[in-house]
């Protein structure tokens, strides 16, 4: 048995766990069988106590019932009220019998006896003569209002007299029976209070059991815990130590550091058998590594030249792949450097030369110094290869050197060297024609990088050019994937990156810049012209339409592009024509301001005119017209004025004379001026400093001022308050002029120091004027260094604020 037992690891693992499988169920059944037992007694014990409570406190529910109902029975004589009570002894007969029947506890069957004593009594003497009673008071016998106890003694039966009777049954004294009877509560209440005692033991026997299973429950693991210590632990021990010796002479011999074998011989399972097999395993292993050692110096030698030649090989492929495949110069270090390691050189150079004058020297494993000395070196080498234009070598001391020229093979001229240098071993005839052939692709190389750099100069300069003219161009080839555009779009648009950008190159269409379509005014019209121009190919003059609510206008047109003798795509440009529009916009105002301003006192000069040549009118009425044409003259002499004025402030010919002047007393005389012309305006004015000077010019800020006070009386025609507040700060003064008339539409507060311009509405047609006031107003204030803001809410009036220095820093 035992050698069954130990031929196989499996059985001795399985041993083992069937010894813990079998022991953890034994001690687990015991415990479960036990903690069961115990579980169920103490369940038994607790139902049955139950149960009697239960019982008892329906006996005790029916005791009382029986009585109520025979008080109820008494007072009213009701016969029915019988039934419910022989229902009730009925009850109290079958709970008494089963206490009687069942009665297990000493308090049980005490309980069942008084129960039983206490039902006989009453029943058998209290109930017959409380029947015979109402029957007597029914029949007339008793005339009683209230139950009398010698009535009542008088029809009961004779009790034989019993010392030891719990209950008494003597009538003839109230207070003694209603004791007697009164007594079953605190039978009821002994008998509750006995089995909570006996249940409240049962339940601490219950806790007492568990906590015996539970130590049963630690038993059993210390029990399985000193069985997998004392004997499953050793064997595992054992087993693993000798299959750890095994795995370290494993290691040992991988390591080709063998010794002799550490593993017991005499053991017949899988561990014996597997240690035999490696000690014969490693036996033969050391004889063929003595076999093979023998060998191993000529394999070394045959891998080092293999690997050197297949090295070489690689950085021969390398250099065909640089030469072949980079396409700029900075593969040229690369070049020389694989030169170099094929050939076994030292140092080398690539010398590259326009005519007879070299232009760059790109070396490699070379000083500064070596290079500087370099041309001066290897003079004559150079000469000779320039003569015959084929590699040349020459011998100096231990170094030999190789120049191997480069030609254009469309020229036959000489367009680089080849310098290579080795110590002791001269160059041979294979490795100069070696050296001719990457000669001759090193210059197939120098003339793709010449093209592809007249290539790159070509696209620069297109680029450039497009990039500095002020027209935007979006270049797109529907049938390919170049979508190109200029920088001058993205600042027309105001991209994010138009500032940043320093881009010289054209730039590719993205999402952001696609998304600027979105800038236009007049967005379906602008990509139905997209459509028709890059989709349907129908070219010319484009559309005009503005951007940002009318900021900026721009025009359009477009060209096919052909070249290679096919059409390629579609060139589209954008003008930038907000001057244009502007200036169109102006001349028009212009046209209508002074045709509508002159036409007007010019009409009034000529009719007032033609009726005194026409007519021989009195000199009081001719006094009359003259006044009219001198009134309307000035007024035609102010309308040009005003617009020479403008013009002569925005072209920068303007004379300013600067001088310090009371700017208070001056508010104080056009207050005074204006009140004489407008009866219905009140004038205010007020100020934290007096007197107010400032170094301005007095002239051109009285028409400041002025201009502003007569647009308030002539905005506010309901008349009203115009305030005008002087304040002074930080070297700086305030003007504040507020009226309370029409006010001024949100709208129109962007436009409303442009020329000419005039807000159009029913209220403003009424009150005549050129719209050149406050564009001459903002040009005064700026040239004194300061300037003019308005404020304003429709219907309600304007504040117009102007700023200024005290002084003028350069007058």
């Amino acid at each position: 048995m035992k050698k069954w037992f130990n031929q196989k690891i499996s059985r001795q693992i399985m041993s083992a766990f069937y010894l813990i499988l079998i022991t953890l169920s034994v001690s687990s059944i015991a415990a479960y069988f036990y903690t069961n037992h115990q579980v169920m007694s103490a369940k038994t014990s607790l139902d049955a106590i139950s149960e009697r409570q239960e019982r008892a406190t329906s006996l005790w529910d029916d005791w009382q019932s029986l009585q109520y109902e025979m008080r109820g029975y008494i007072v009213f004589g009701d016969d029915a009220v019988l039934e419910v009570v022989e229902d009730k002894k009925q009850s109290l007969e079958k709970q008494t019998q089963w206490f009687e029947k069942n009665g297990t506890y000493e308090a049980d069957q005490i309980y069942a006896s008084d129960v039983r004593s206490l039902y006989t009594s009453y029943t058998t003497f209290v109930m017959p003569s409380l029947i015979k009673y109402v029957q007597a008071k029914q029949d007339g016998t008793v005339d009683e209002s209230f139950l009398q106890m010698p009535s009542l003694k008088s029809m009961m039966p004779e009790v034989k007299r019993d010392p030891n009777r719990k209950f008494k049954m003597n009538a003839s004294d109230s207070e003694t029976m209603r004791k007697s009877v009164n007594t079953m509560e605190s039978v009821f209440t002994n008998y509750r209070t006995s089995l909570q005692a006996k249940e409240t033991m049962a339940k601490d026997k219950l806790i007492t059991q568990t906590k015996y299973a539970e130590w049963i429950w630690l038993v059993n693991l210390l029990v399985l815990f000193l069985v997998i210590l004392l004997i499953i632990r050793p064997f595992i021990e054992r087993t693993t130590r000798q299959i750890q010796l095994l795995s370290k002479e494993s290691k040992l011999l991988a390591q080709g550091l063998h010794t002799a074998p550490l593993i017991p011989m005499n053991r017949t399972d899988e561990i014996g058998e597997l240690s035999k097999s490696f000690h014969q395993m490693a036996t033969a292993l050391t004889d063929n590594k003595h076999r093979l050692m023998s060998s191993n110096d000529n394999l070394e030698q045959a891998l080092q030249l293999t690997l050197r030649n297949e090295a070489h090989l690689k950085i021969r492929n390398q250099l065909t792949e640089t030469l072949a495949d980079r396409d700029t110069v900075t593969a040229y270090p690369a070049v020389i450097e694989k030169m170099v390691e094929i050939t076994d050189s030292t140092n080398g150079s690539l010398i590259f030369k326009e005519g007879t004058t070299v232009t760059n020297i790109v070396s490699h494993a070379m000083s500064e110094h070596e290079q500087d000395q370099l041309i001066a070196t290897i003079e004559p080498v150079i000469r000779k290869a320039r003569t015959d234009k084929v590699p040349h070598t020459a011998q100096f001391e231990e170094r030999a050197f190789a120049v191997t020229p480069v030609l254009d093979a469309s020229t036959d001229e000489i367009i680089a060297y080849i310098y290579l240098m080795r110590l002791y071993r001269p160059f041979d005839r294979q490795e100069q024609e070696e050296l001719a052939s990457f000669a001759r692709q090193l210059a197939l190389s120098l003339l793709r990088m010449r093209s592809f750099d007249e290539i790159d100069q070509e696209r620069e300069k297109t680029a450039r050019l497009l990039n500095s003219i002020r027209e935007s161009i979006v270049y797109i080839e529907p049938d390919g994937p170049i979508q190109l555009i200029n920088r001058p779009l993205l600042e027309l648009f105001d991209h994010p990156s138009a500032v940043e950008s320093k881009a010289e190159w054209l730039i590719e269409i993205d999402d952001s810049i696609t998304h600027l379509k979105y800038q236009v005014d007049q967005l379906p019209e602008f990509e139905r012209y997209l459509r028709q121009t890059f989709v349907n190919r129908e070219t010319g003059e484009g559309i005009t339409f503005s951007i940002n609510h009318e900021r900026r206008f721009i025009k359009t047109y477009s060209e096919e592009i052909h070249y290679g003798g096919k059409f390629r795509g579609i060139l589209l440009v954008l003008r930038d024509v907000t001057n244009e529009v502007e200036i169109d916009r102006i001349k028009n105002e212009l046209v209508s301001t002074i045709s509508h301003e002159l036409r007007t006192p010019l009409s009034s000069i000529y009719g007032f005119t033609e009726l005194m040549i026409q007519r021989d009118l009195p000199s009081h009425r001719q006094k009359k017209y003259l006044l009219a044409v001198h009134s309307e003259t000035e007024r035609l002499s102010l309308l040009i004025n005003d617009f020479l004025d403008l013009q002569r402030m925005e072209a920068n010919k303007q004379e300013y004379t600067f001088e310090p002047f009371d700017l208070l007393a001056m508010m104080k005389d056009l207050k005074q001026l204006h009140s004489l012309s407008s009866s219905s305006h009140q004038i205010r004015i007020s100020s934290d400093v007096s007197p107010l000077l400032i170094e301005a010019d007095a002239k051109k800020i009285r028409q400041l001022f002025g201009n502003l006070i007569n647009n308030a009386i002539k905005y506010s025609p309901a008349g009203g308050a115009i305030d005008i507040r002087v304040t002074e700060h930080n070297e700086r003064l305030q003007v504040a002029i507020t009226d309370h008339g029409i006010g001024i539409p949100a709208s129109a507060m962007s436009e409303l120091f442009q020329k000419f311009y005039r807000v159009d509405n029913s209220d403003t047609r009424k009150i005549g004027g050129t719209g050149l006031g406050l564009s001459i107003c903002r040009e005064i204030a700026r040239a004194h260094d300061g300037e003019i803001h308005v404020e304003s809410i429709e219907g309600q009036g304007s504040t117009f604020t102007v700023d200024l220095p005290l002084t003028q820093p350069d007058a």
